[in-house]
């Protein structure tokens, strides 16, 4: 029996794979692997000194919380890591969530309504764009990175609920959001500033706690969003600001108020991890040393690694077909590197994308140079 909406979903997939587009989740077992894929930049998930003090944390007990926070919260290290994420912030709170993506999701459709405008990068994560969608509000998109298009923007504005969302670091593009001409424009059109520090928590400032700190811009940002499943390699996202608005949160935001909690174990995991870069902060200035050198060689080479400036460094290819294509002559060769196409970028703007981390080499980089050097060579 034929069923109409199941034909055209599976009529979807036929689509995608006829536009080089259809995704299928990746299985690499092989230890061996040149890994370029991974968020985990600081390398942490190897670390013996952070699993061994998270067993200690843990006490050896590794029960789950079996309700929402809300209904039975069964692990005290639940208030223990909140305090030290806000304490790691300069915030007088923080509040836990399930990951970074329930953490946006959740805090935009708790703080705004139809009667919210939201001016949002037009290349903020996915988890910002479908909070932004659940709220309601009327969501204003600006050109990326364009303060200029955000001033014309929010100059045309009448809502006096505004907010202005923002990742600090972009996931594909590997650059920097300009934090302190948008917290002047928040000021000056008395805005909600929000940022999304998933991609740089645990790798820029002094303390390691982000962009806002390496900015000085803490005092324009009234909400702070982190994961602990990147460069903390654990699971989880939190959100850092005032006590007002985590007790705001607490009775608003559905992905907390409904969902079961994270189990102890990875609570203790992810306090032991956070002690770790707190106390050797340095750690992220050596990893974006890598990538600049990383960085300056594939533009050497003659690749377009566009405007990056952190760990994560796209290189161009321009289609679905050419970043397949690459990824696949990469992974003949014992590396892994994602090929990226849409809709998670624009049509034309295809890429891979290198995510240089603390485990990877200078021998490692130096394969990895050596065969795109090949590549491009072969295609010229």
């Amino acid at each position: 029996m034929s069923i109409p909406l199941l034909e055209s979903l599976y009529e979807d997939n036929e689509k995608r794979h006829k536009e080089s587009l259809f995704r299928k989740l990746p299985v690499y077992n092989d230890e061996s692997i040149i890994d370029f894929s991974t968020n985990s930049y600081l390398a942490l998930q190897s670390n013996q000194q952070i699993a061994k003090e998270a067993l200690r944390i843990s006490e050896n007990k590794m029960y789950g919380n079996m309700a929402s926070r809300l209904i039975s919260q069964s692990s005290p290290l639940y208030e223990q890591l909140e305090n030290e994420l806000a304490e790691w912030k300069g915030c007088e709170s923080a509040l836990l969530f399930n990951s970074g993506y329930a953490a946006n999701t959740g805090i935009i459709q708790a703080i705004c309504d139809k009667n919210t405008e939201i001016f949002c990068d037009k290349l903020n994560h996915a988890s910002i764009i479908d909070g932004c969608i659940l709220s309601g509000a009327k969501l204003i998109r600006y050109r990326h990175n364009d303060i200029k298009h955000l001033n014309e923007l929010l100059s045309k504005s009448s809502s006096p609920h505004k907010l202005i969302v923002t990742d600090t670091v972009f996931s594909m593009d590997g650059d920097v959001a300009k934090l302190s001409d948008i917290c002047e424009l928040g000021s000056r059109f008395k805005c909600v500033v929000m940022v999304d520090e998933a991609h740089a928590t645990g790798i820029f400032g002094k303390n390691a706690s982000g962009v806002v700190e390496e900015s000085g811009t803490g005092d324009g940002v009234h909400i702070r969003v982190g994961t602990l499943s990147k460069a903390v390699a654990g699971l989880g996202g939190f959100f850092a600001g005032s006590s007002q608005l985590k007790n705001f949160l607490v009775n608003n935001a559905r992905p907390l108020i409904y969902s079961t909690g994270l189990p102890h174990s990875v609570l203790a995991y992810n306090i032991a991890a956070v002690r770790y870069i707190r106390n050797n902060p340095s750690i992220g200035k050596l990893l974006l040393e890598k990538a600049v050198k990383f960085r300056d060689a594939l533009n050497v080479c003659g690749w377009d690694c566009m405007e990056c400036s952190t760990q994560i460094v796209p290189v161009l290819t321009g289609s679905a077909e050419s970043a397949l294509e690459l990824s696949s002559f990469l992974r003949s060769n014992n590396v892994k590197v994602p090929a990226i196409r849409t809709p998670t970028v624009p049509k034309g703007k295809e890429r891979i994308r290198f995510s240089v981390h603390l485990g990877i080499s200078d021998n490692d980089m130096e394969h990895v140079l050596k065969i795109m050097n090949q590549y491009r060579k072969a295609a010229v």
